[in-house]
């Protein structure tokens, strides 16, 4: 088992190695693609009138891709008119061009013919219009290039079906602490396959969307065997339990959304990660750790325990919106995410799940977005929530609940105009539940990111970010009576810079320092780096 080990790691760095002499050579091809093809639109728009293309709002969210050919966003637009604009959210739909690592789902484009793609993002030729009226090239949406295999068709049926295929690879080193004083070093892998079908394009009934999730992970995760985390330093180690296995290929999600009520309520239905719509936060997806998107004591149906359920979000306001989803409530820890999810429907119980939703708009101009979201969930299984106590005949309780509040905030602006998106968000994160029944009580979590901060480096990211855990008192006396002492909380404090190289590559260096894993391990230091492929 060492050995092979030993030779994927080997093998995985060997692959970055490759990849870095590779990404400069690209960079260097899309600067020479995006030049010229700017000097194109400018010999072609010389004579023509210059088309009103509305800006998204700026600062990075992680979501699915958004070229045109993946229909609309929100309806969230940006007019002169402040008092005809619609809310935006604190992220940049146009420049984001890589999903997250097992949440393709996450905030994909919304349907409705409410948001046009060219107001939203651009015309079918990647251009968008600046302040000052000229129509310039963006790089980052164009469609002639979809991905690194130019000869794979994205999309067919004039868009009606589409197909995504993203790489991710990350390796990362333990370099001091942890479990045990080893320097182990992994190599971890996850494949994307993603497929959409929308009805409105396909000629078959207005506003409604499949899609299908299909995936490969791979690799040897550390943080069980060495680093002892609780939070997990890595979102693609969330899949090591005492069930599922840490390899697996499997279809994900499946699921259908409809709009109806003039687009104001939104249905979807079927095998899906309901972090994908609740206790998120938009700032936090770039981050490699776990808790900077989803509080770690939340029982969610999420990557890679997907589950079969149902959720409803309705518009009260522009700026306001309530939501409520019910799912399988077979805990993450479950089987249910590399099956079908049937076999365990009806068997566990369910957990519920209630969230508003809130996007005020602050700034003279409105040039500042927020988006605050608060929640309560609530899970019905009586057999699994065992009181956290030394006695021995503990309490099993009928229910387990618990409250989230997560919000995002744009800061700052490097410019005031509308077609600037390169500025410095904030976001932040709480969770509480119950201690009698939780070993994990309460969790705190903040972060800053910084989208063009280098000069010349306009699509890059970087971000600081810290998450920390307290473990409930009552199970700290559990383990104390079993001679384990533990620490209040274990803290995670990570710092990364993202390269967005193309259109389809991007690198990740990334630095964690993980105090108190787990509550009683040494600090531990990991160095790292993770990249992606859009193919």
């Amino acid at each position: 088992m060492d050995q092979r080990n030993c030779e994927s790691n080997r093998l995985g760095l060997l692959s970055i190695f490759v990849l870095i002499l590779t990404l400069f050579a690209s960079s260097v091809r899309a600067e020479q693609d995006a030049a010229n093809s700017t000097q194109t639109n400018a010999d072609t728009n010389a004579d023509t009138d210059s088309v009103s293309l509305e800006q998204s709002l700026p600062l990075p969210k992680h979501p699915g891709r958004v070229p045109e050919r993946l229909e609309v966003s929100r309806a969230e637009e940006s007019q002169p008119n402040r008092e005809k604009r619609s809310p935006v959210s604190v992220q940049n739909r146009r420049a984001r061009s890589m999903l997250i690592p097992g949440q393709p789902s996450r905030n994909l484009p919304r349907l409705g013919g409410a948001n046009d793609p060219s107001q939203a993002l651009g015309n079918r030729n990647g251009t968008r219009e600046t302040k000052e009226g000229e129509v310039e090239r963006d790089e980052l949406l164009s469609d002639e290039v979809l991905g690194m295999l130019r000869k794979l068709p994205h999309t067919f049926r004039d868009g009606g079906i589409n197909f995504e295929c993203i790489y991710t690879g990350e390796s990362f080193t333990k370099a001091r602490g942890g479990i045990n004083p080893t320097r182990p070093t992994n190599y971890r892998s996850n494949l994307d396959l993603v497929g959409t079908l929308d009805t409105t394009k396909m000629g078959w009934w207005e506003n409604g969307r499949f899609f299908v999730y299909g995936q490969n992970l791979s690799g040897r995760p550390l943080s069980v065997e060495e680093v002892g985390d609780v939070q997990l330093f890595s979102n693609l180690d969330s899949t090591i339990n005492t069930t599922e296995r840490p390899h697996f290929t499997t279809i994900a999600e499946y699921w259908y959304e409809q709009l109806t009520l003039d687009e104001a309520l939104r249905i979807k239905i079927g095998k899906q990660d309901a972090n994908a719509d609740f206790a998120l936060t938009d700032l936090g997806g770039d981050f490699v750790h776990s808790s900077f998107g989803l509080p770690p004591m939340i029982p969610l149906p999420s990557f890679p325990s997907q589950a079969l359920g149902i959720a409803t979000f309705l518009g009260i306001t522009e700026t306001f919106k309530i939501g409520f989803g019910v799912y399988d409530g077979t805990l993450p820890s479950g089987p249910q995410g590399v099956r079908w999810g049937f076999d365990t429907l009806g068997h566990n119980g369910a957990i519920t799940l209630y969230q508003l939703e809130w996007k005020p708009q602050l700034g003279p101009e409105g040039q500042f977005p927020s988006t605050i979201r608060t929640g309560l969930w609530h899970h019905s299984d009586k057999n699994v929530w065992i009181e956290q106590t030394a006695n021995q005949n503990p309490i099993t309780y009928r229910q387990n609940y618990g409250v989230w509040t997560t919000f995002d905030q744009m800061l700052w602006k490097e410019s005031g105009g509308e077609d600037i998106d390169q500025g410095l968000g904030i976001f932040g994160q709480f969770g509480w539940a119950p201690g009698n029944r939780n070993p994990l009580q309460e969790y705190y979590g903040v972060g800053l990111v910084y989208k063009g901060l280098m000069p010349g480096r306009d699509s890059d990211l970087i971000g600081f970010g810290v998450a920390n855990i307290l473990f409930s008192g009552d199970f700290r006396e559990m383990k104390e009576a079993t001679g384990v002492v533990l620490s209040h909380g274990e803290t995670a404090v990570e710092l990364f810079y993202k390269f967005q190289f193309s259109k389809f590559i991007s690198l990740q260096p990334d630095l964690q320092y993980i105090a108190n894993p787990g509550g009683r391990y040494n600090d531990a230091l990991l160095p790292g780096l993770r990249f992606e492929f859009v193919l």
